[in-house]
């Protein structure tokens, strides 16, 4: 009989993953990819090493598992939920998506930075886009007029191989240009490429625009309890 841990002992290993792969992020944000060996992640983990072994079979697939973290975290990160878009066409909450998605992005920036800078780890790039592409199918998919008469694979590939390529750029000082800058440009250059017309993209745009503050301010906010 195959043996099943209880739900005690899933939810011990499944904490005793996420220490470690927080450990590793740490690490590599400040030593870089290169610098970080599996026993340092063991001490900054408070484990041993056949611990981490047991998790990963060695720093690649570590990483792997580091980057997929990162991206649910990022994705996870949904303001439009705490938005009114009723009055909104679907263009313009297309637009809001991407520009917070492409924001956040760069919160994990010193980690990014270190890996780009560490070794240029050949599995980065197309880690992060394949996991925003199959997030952006499913997204997506429930608006029938969203890429109506083109391929959305290779849409969806141009868009997110985009918008990596830039952000390494900018992570790299090759561009100088802030979040908020990267994320405006692609949103719209998106809704461009997709060959909308001129005053729906620039609609989407001003939109944005007015969504952005509605969020800032929504961040700003106290936090009240149920209680009050």
């Amino acid at each position: 009989m195959a043996y099943r841990r209880s739900a005690f002992m899933e939810e011990r290993v499944s904490r005793r993953k996420r220490q470690m792969i927080k450990a590793a992020e740490e690490l590599i944000s400040e030593n870089g990819y290169k610098a970080t060996t599996m026993q340092d992640v063991a001490r900054k983990a408070g484990t041993s090493i056949g611990n981490v072994y047991f998790y990963f079979s060695n720093k690649d697939e570590m990483v792997m598992e580091v980057i997929d973290h990162l991206c649910e975290e990022i994705w996870a990160e949904d303001d439009l939920e705490k938005l009114d878009l009723e009055a909104y066409p679907h263009y313009s909450i297309e637009a809001l998506d991407d520009y917070l998605k492409i924001t956040a992005l760069f919160k994990k920036k010193h980690f990014a930075r270190a890996i780009l800078g560490g070794a240029t780890y050949p599995g980065f790039r197309d880690r992060i886009i394949r996991f925003f592409e199959e997030k952006a199918v499913d997204r997506y998919s429930k608006y029938s007029d969203f890429y109506k008469g083109v391929d959305r694979e290779l849409a969806f590939a141009c868009h997110f191989g985009s918008v990596v390529n830039v952000m390494m750029k900018v992570l790299q000082e090759e561009l100088d240009r802030s979040p908020q800058e990267v994320g405006k440009f692609l949103a719209r250059w998106k809704l461009q490429a997709r060959g909308l017309q001129a005053d729906v993209v620039d609609r989407a745009m001003n939109d944005l625009e007015t969504l952005i503050l509605q969020i800032e301010s929504s961040r700003k906010a106290p936090v009240t309890s149920s209680s009050e």
